[in-house]
């Protein structure tokens, strides 16, 4: 998913519950609320790009950073069986571990790197509600 937090920057995002009737029609065109794993800030941004409708994305989560898996790892339903027999690919989204298949190839491949600078804070003050260090509260 190309798309980032408006606060934090962060790409770790997952789509959140409709609020209303408008929300909902307005995903029939690709712009759905979203929800940042990191700050929790609910904003509505435009999920479809021209650009990346050729590539493969989860079904679940929509990110496009994705791993290969295999049958000694996972096995297929017998209609996944069946479009890996077509020619479809098999790939694993590691963030929210869903397994799945696309004719679609992939247009990231994910990095262990960048899930483990993710818990990391990005700069001093980016947790607000958590104390700096030397600061406590007597």
């Amino acid at each position: 998913m190309t798309v980032s937090c408006p606060e934090c920057g962060s790409r770790y995002l997952r789509v959140s519950r409709f609020r209303s009737l408008r929300e909902r029609l307005w995903n029939l065109v690709g712009i759905c609320p979203l929800r940042c794993g990191d700050c929790g800030t609910r904003f509505v941004a435009r999920t479809w790009d021209l650009a990346v409708l050729t590539h493969s994305r989860c079904p679940k989560c929509l990110r496009m950073d994705l791993n290969v898996w295999t049958d000694e790892q996972y096995w297929p339903s017998t209609f996944m069986k069946f479009r890996i027999s077509f020619g479809a690919h098999r790939w694993r989204c590691e963030y929210c571990r869903h397994n799945f298949v696309a004719f679609r190839p992939r247009l990231e491949k994910f990095s262990f790197n960048r899930w483990r600078e993710r818990g990391r804070p990005r700069e001093e003050g980016a947790n607000p509600g958590v104390p700096k260090a030397g600061e406590g509260s007597n």
